[in-house]
């Protein structure tokens, strides 16, 4: 190896320390977090973690469920919560490693929100229940509900994970890519990624219409995203250990399903088609107007398709399993 990339690889690895010591120091005491969401909240004792939650409303039980990113939180589902309040008794969870909730020192898996999830329900609601979830979280809301059987009235999806195949493989490069995240040179990732600057860019791509409480929402996700142990979960969600493909599992499933999609989000064309291949009878809703996360462009849009599915599909069932 010649001395001028020599000095090169010396100077990138310097220039990540340094920025990771700077992200340590930032860290050293966390940023106070914006208030809970509306609701009463709780926490469950879960065998890794405490896991937040807040709960509002009355009626059928339904959890909803984030996405994952950095920054995460209940609150990105608490606009659509506050509408479906009104007639169903909504809950707000904090997933592992994410917003209030607690951040086991470990490497994370699908597996592990799977147990999460179906834990939560089988305990802290107790009761047959609809799950919404939002992203990849939806992807785990169906594999959860497939595992609850008659625990899981319904399960809606909110822009899932494109069903594509390839992109939900495991390659060989993951466990190095998993190793470096959890290097200085991921901490420089990390710290770039949770700035507010950063946090906005993500909402930039992720909403159709830039709301005028861009920078406030954004800097309430720089909040979440520095909390102590949060690099736990990003290290496998950045490696791509997350990922999963719902489609096995929403081919057996016995509740109704509902798949909701962003008019204008850069999604790929097919992605309905792939859901719809493995559950014709499923219906699937269009949002005019919103991106990525039509929850968040159109709350009551989004919620108000929910409850109109739910009171054709599911209004008077006593449970959804096989």
């Amino acid at each position: 190896m010649s001395l001028s990339r020599k000095l090169f690889g010396g100077a990138v690895i310097a220039t990540a320390a340094i920025a990771a010591a700077r992200a340590r120091a930032r860290r050293s005491v966390p940023p106070e977090l914006p208030p809970p969401g509306p609701g009463s909240p709780g926490s469950y004792p879960w065998r890794h973690a405490d896991l937040f939650f807040t709960r509002q409303g009355a009626g059928v039980p339904a959890l909803l469920l984030h996405d994952l990113y950095a920054g995460a939180s209940s609150a990105e589902m608490a606009p659509v919560a506050r509408r479906l309040a009104t007639e169903l008794e909504t809950t707000l969870l904090d997933l592992p490693g994410f917003g209030r909730s607690g951040r086991p020192r470990l490497r994370f898996g699908p597996d592990l929100f799977f147990d999460a999830i179906v834990e939560f329900i089988r305990h802290a609601i107790d009761a047959p229940t609809l799950l919404i979830g939002g992203g990849l979280s939806a992807a785990y809301a169906v594999e959860a509900a497939a595992r609850l059987g008659r625990l899981a009235r319904g399960v809606v999806l909110i822009a899932p994970p494109e069903a594509s195949g390839v992109a939900l493989e495991s390659p060989a490069w993951r466990p190095l890519a998993y190793q470096a995240l959890r290097s200085p040179i991921g901490d420089a990732v990390r710290l770039w990624r949770s700035s507010a600057l950063g946090r906005r860019r993500l909402l930039e791509r992720a909403l159709a219409v830039t709301p005028p409480d861009i920078e406030e929402r954004a800097d309430d996700l720089r909040r979440f995203a520095l909390q102590p142990g949060s690099g736990w979960a990003l290290s496998s969600l950045w490696a791509g250990d997350l990922t999963w493909d719902p489609r096995p599992a929403l081919s057996r499933l016995g509740a109704p399903a509902l798949v909701i999609w962003g008019a204008e989000a850069p999604t790929n064309a097919a992605a309905p088609e792939a859901y719809g291949a493995v559950r014709p009878d499923m219906p699937q809703r269009v949002v005019p107007g919103t991106g990525r996360w039509p929850h968040l462009d159109d709350p009551d849009g989004v919620a108000d398709r929910i409850l109109e599915w739910w009171a054709v599909e599911g209004i008077e069932r006593t449970g959804g399993g096989e």
